[in-house]
């Protein structure tokens, strides 16, 4: 299944969801516990087997009826779990367990649209399978691809950690349809059984670019947004490259477009920002830069006054943090009097996370 299975049928099916919560996503005056499981490493033993042999598990409280993908001798097969996101945490009252992907099952005669699960076991025994979000099997959001990432942090405050999965999908239909897109999705530790939230999981992925360039850590501050009541005062998660959009289809092309239009930036200490940003003009190769941008962001904000942008230009840097991006106005923006081509750093522009 996923990307060894991209030639089969692609469909969406609109999903139904499992709504009750056990709390909700309310605003929470706690700081948001973000941490990420260390990687489980598979013992000789368990490498060496085809196969995992586990008891069927117990309908858990809370969960929809649904069955599960675990074969007739209620197994799961070895070669179906996804290694690089399946880790061993300490995970609340569940205690030390093993928490499992496992990918669809892509024999002949399977739904193609059945969707990745998630298990928990202690042992090798499966303590407990998360609900789906989607009708039966499926998700609603298209064709499974691959993992982008599983994280362990408290969503609500209320001391437990929840599970945060990033999955890709392709949908098959539109221009869009064959570029692989991630969908977050939150499941709240209910202490005997996990719910997912579809609420704060939908508020996420309206903020997520239609890309599979998705990073944990943008998640993590829009989790943060989203889910607590104390304004965002850590931006260090903004650190890296961001980029005017050349079109979602247009970013996937070889070569990538020509005209670029890029802010580099590092943040410490919560809100310390230094970085540059240039443009480069398409047809002409033409390059306007500023260089050793610092200050301090409060409140989102970010000024900075700059004396010249490659061709003399002068002007204030207008930097405001958005929730997944970051948007530059050119503010008392003033030509040198010999630049007779008119090209600088001017306008607006609006930034999302580049690819990296």
């Amino acid at each position: 299944m996923g990307k060894k299975g991209i030639g089969r049928t692609l469909g969406i099916v609109i999903a139904t969801v499992l709504l009750v919560g056990c709390g909700g996503y309310e605003n929470s005056e706690e700081t948001i516990d973000q941490t990420v499981s260390s990687l489980n490493t598979q013992t000789e033993e368990e490498a060496s087997m085809d196969v995992v042999d586990v008891p069927m598990p117990e309908q858990q409280s809370g969960q929809s009826e649904y069955d599960t993908v675990l074969d007739a001798q209620g197994r799961l097969v070895e070669s179906r779990i996804i290694q690089e996101h399946s880790f061993s945490v300490d995970l609340n009252d569940w205690g030390e367990v093993r928490f499992v992907s496992y990918e669809p099952d892509d024999s002949p005669g399977t739904d193609p649209n059945e969707d990745v699960s998630f298990y928990l076991l202690r042992n090798k025994d499966v303590i407990y399978q998360f609900p789906y979000i989607g009708s039966e099997h499926e998700s609603g959001y298209g064709l499974y691809y691959d993992m982008t990432f599983v994280m362990f942090m408290d969503t609500n405050g209320d001391g437990r950690k929840d599970v945060v999965i990033g999955v890709q999908y392709m949908t098959g239909a539109g221009p869009q349809g064959a570029i692989p897109h991630t969908v977050v999705r939150i499941y709240e530790d209910c202490g005997e059984f996990f719910t997912y939230q579809e609420g704060l999981s939908d508020k996420i992925n309206e903020h997520l670019a239609w890309d599979s360039h998705v990073l944990a850590k943008d998640v993590k501050r829009l989790i943060q947004l989203f889910a607590g009541n104390e304004p965002l005062t850590n931006y260090e998660s903004y650190s890296g490259k961001w980029a005017v959009s050349a079109g979602e289809i247009a970013a996937y092309e070889n070569p990538q477009p020509v005209s670029r239009n890029e802010l580099t930036c590092s943040i410490s200490n919560g809100n310390e920002f230094d970085g540059n940003m240039f443009t480069e003009q398409g047809l002409t190769e033409r390059i306007a830069s500023i260089e050793g941008i610092t200050g301090t962001i409060e409140n989102g904000e970010l000024f900075y006054e700059f004396m010249d942008d490659g061709w003399g230009g002068t002007g204030t840097l207008h930097m405001v943090f958005l929730p997944n991006q970051i948007t530059v106005e050119v503010l008392d923006y003033k030509m040198a009097e010999d630049n007779v081509i008119g090209y600088g750093i001017s306008g607006r522009y609006e930034m999302i996370r580049a690819y990296e």
